[in-house]
């Protein structure tokens, strides 16, 4: 593994407490997460899990009866691992500091597998898998609406703003390319995507017809 493919954050273990089903669980998960960053959801199998995480596969199948449901396990524990929010003192800086972050993981080859996992999961009849790939692409964005938040109390936003729309606006650009991979996702890109997201943001509850008298120039 190359030292410019590495993922500290996504690969360190969630810490449990409990006995040893809460070991193993800690152990499998950590296993498939580790095995989906090094060869991507094709080539991540029971046994390769099992021999990873030192368990009998049929202990991985009580849990997790396909793979789609272990892997569905791996990124929501890679959702789970909080990464720092962006506080620059404006939204402007926010948001393309918050974009650059992404944009940094996903031109990682590894994270770009789990990205690319996570979108070719099917949905079950239980909605367990649909639930982790929620989870996976939104956790990253949903916890951010902190920033559209404080640019609104310092009147950079209109009151009224969707911070997880916003949020939402400058993300999945990023997520859309590296998925298609046909457009560099690079320091242009991230400018464009930020000025557009903020122009949209701020046009949209800036009509007086609309009852909202914010006219950005507070």
């Amino acid at each position: 593994m190359r030292q410019d493919e590495t993922v500290p954050d996504a690969t360190t273990p969630a810490r449990r407490t409990g006995g040893r089903s809460a070991r193993v669980q800690d152990a499998v998960e950590a296993a498939a997460l580790e095995l989906l960053l090094d060869v991507g959801y094709s080539g991540l199998t029971m046994r390769a899990v099992a021999q990873a995480a030192g368990v009998a596969e049929t202990t991985i199948y009580r849990r997790w009866p396909t793979v789609d449901h272990l892997t569905a396990a791996a990124l929501l524990r890679l959702a789970a691992v909080d990464n720092p929010i962006p506080d620059t003192g404006s939204i402007e800086g926010d948001l393309h500091a918050l974009l650059t972050q992404i944009v940094a993981l996903l031109n990682r080859p590894r994270v770009l597998r789990v990205v690319r996992s996570a979108a070719a999961l099917d949905d079950d009849s239980t909605g367990s898998i649909r639930a982790a790939r929620s989870a996976f692409f939104d956790h990253r964005f949903a916890t951010a609406t902190s920033i559209v938040e404080r640019a609104i109390g310092r009147h950079e936003l209109p009151a009224d703003t969707d911070a997880y729309q916003l949020i939402e606006a400058i993300s999945a650009p990023a997520y859309m390319r590296a998925l298609l991979g046909n457009r560099p996702i690079d320091d242009d890109f991230i400018a464009a995507t930020v000025a557009y997201a903020l122009a949209g943001a701020r046009a949209g509850t800036r009509d007086d017809t609309l009852g909202n008298s914010w006219d950005g120039s507070r």
